[in-house]
């Protein structure tokens, strides 16, 4: 397995629940990808997690809990159930969104008494939807006519936006606004987002919460490889792949950048597609159709993360929130659309103080306070060497500025600040453009629509974000399962087994 990123971690701890040989090489000195951790000064920062879903609560469990008990991880990482979904702030809406479909319900419709038929319309089809997909997932083993003709109306959405659905229902921008704000888990605006990708993952939320992982996302990458090596896998840090070796159209196992060959009839990569076929492989060997495949899809985008150790409460420093989306208009699309121009003020962030789910998560009296925006990989590429500092500081300035809508004292009471960019992405987890969610969640290219594990050589798998079904922390875990049981296909087929 090429790489400990989730979809990584999660293929190899699989394999080797399944009694399979399994070696993670990993080129960094921790595991975790984007579910990691690092140290500056007397704070340890989470570098990703905001909201994990598809844990659910005690009596209340979603799927990823269950894959999670199964392999042995989920009794190993304490979950914190986090007891509201969001608060959102506009210039004259500031609503928080509770956990829960009534709830959640009620509160839209309270908040916006004049469109609360259409508020509730909207989402009575979207809970209809989630349990149709649902229902669906569980019988995709029947008749499929039978099953197109039970559920021809959740089928007939799957190619459209999220926008267009709900502005067929809705018609306050406002409202819209408010019920578009995870628009940032998923990276493309309202306009453009599979209304598939968000109306499911935005269900699982509202029905089992979201939580946070206690001793953060390095507790539950530390826990994946816990399961590996007690069930005789390996895992190596600061020992990356540097080929894929190929003989006859299969893999035959990978050279590592100390030059070690090390055979093997099964390759997992948590590469990004692109990397792994280009850099690891190379060109002469894939078969040129795959990159037909991939070359319509287009890549979602980066983050910048302003992260802040403040010496001051989150009482003092006003936060009683974990997620805090704030915009200073109602046309996310519009948000969205800037993540190209680097220099633009942001006009939308996500500010997160971690202490108010997990309190104990910095030093006593401080606050973990971390604020974030998306923004495109490929134009920060183009920054001369020389404005890189200065970029980074005009950025996070704008990003502060919309940070102290909620918190006005945070800068002043500031100890430690570290920004990064989509470079760091690239530097730290050699990322096609720093992608955070690998291809964009658009209508045609998610979820089942997405890019197979199935590599174009045999023997060879992809996990991760940039594969079904898609990007995220549960997406990327979820598409470690598949890789690791399409590989268990593959040398069943091939006479190697399972032990």
């Amino acid at each position: 397995v090429v790489g400990a990123g989730l979809g990584g971690l999660s293929a190899a701890a699989r394999l080797s629940r399944m009694h399979q040989r399994v070696l993670l090489l990993e080129r960094h000195n921790v595991p975790g990808g984007y579910a990691t951790s690092f140290v500056r000064g007397r704070f340890e920062f989470e570098v990703a997690l905001h909201e994990l879903s598809g844990v659910g609560r005690p009596g209340n469990r979603g799927s990823l809990y269950r894959y999670l008990a199964e392999l042995g991880v989920a009794d190993r990482v304490e979950f914190i159930p986090i007891d509201h979904l969001y608060r959102s702030v506009f210039p004259d809406v500031d609503l928080v969104l509770p956990v829960g479909r009534e709830a959640y319900l009620a509160t839209m419709c309270d908040a916006f008494p004049q469109a609360s038929d259409s508020i509730r319309a909207f989402l009575e089809m979207l809970f209809d939807f989630n349990d149709s997909i649902r229902a669906l997932d569980e019988q995709k083993h029947g008749n499929p006519l039978k099953l197109v003709l039970k559920y021809r109306r959740a089928l007939g959405l799957l190619p459209a936006t999220w926008g267009e659905v709900l502005n067929h229902y809705v018609r306050d921008e406002r409202a819209r606004a408010v019920l578009s704000q995870y628009w940032g888990y998923f990276g493309l605006g309202p306009s453009k987002v599979s209304f598939l990708y968000f109306a499911t993952a935005m269900g699982t939320y509202m029905d089992i919460g979201p939580v946070y992982v206690k001793g953060r996302s390095q507790a539950l990458s530390n826990a994946f490889v816990e399961v590996i090596e007690e069930n005789g896998g390996e895992v190596r840090y600061n020992c990356g792949a540097r080929r894929i070796t190929v003989e006859g159209g299969r893999v035959t196992g990978v050279i590592t950048e100390e030059d070690e060959e090390i055979l093997a009839d099964v390759v997992v990569s948590n590469a990004d597609p692109v990397t792994t076929c280009h850099d690891l492989i190379g060109l002469e060997t894939v078969p040129s159709r795959f990159f037909d495949l991939l070359g319509p899809r287009r890549r979602g985008p980066s983050s910048v993360n302003v992260y802040m150790g403040v010496d001051a409460s989150p009482e003092e420093l006003g936060f009683v929130h974990h997620e805090n989306f704030v915009s200073d208009h109602y046309d996310l699309d519009a948000s969205a659309g800037s993540m190209a121009d680097i220099l633009a003020p942001p006009s939308a962030a996500l500010v997160t103080c971690y202490n108010t789910v997990s309190p104990d998560i910095s030093p006593p009296g401080t606050s973990l306070v971390v604020t974030t925006i998306l923004q495109h990989g490929e134009p920060w590429t183009r920054v001369p060497p020389s404005e890189y500092l200065d970029t980074k500081r005009k950025v996070a300035e704008g990003m502060l500025r919309l940070a102290e809508r909620v918190s006005p004292s945070l800068r002043e009471r500031a100890e430690v600040v570290e920004v990064a960019t989509p470079l760091t992405n690239m530097r730290f987890l050699n990322t096609l453009d720093g992608a955070v969610y690998g291809f964009a969640n658009t209508a045609f290219d998610h979820s089942v629509l997405r890019m197979s594990a199935r590599g174009p050589l045999g023997g060879l798998f992809f996990a991760g974000a940039f594969t079904q079904p898609g990007g995220g922390f549960e997406p990327c875990m979820m598409s470690g399962q598949t890789a690791a049981d399409m590989a268990l296909s593959y040398r069943g087929e091939n006479g190697k087994g399972v032990r």
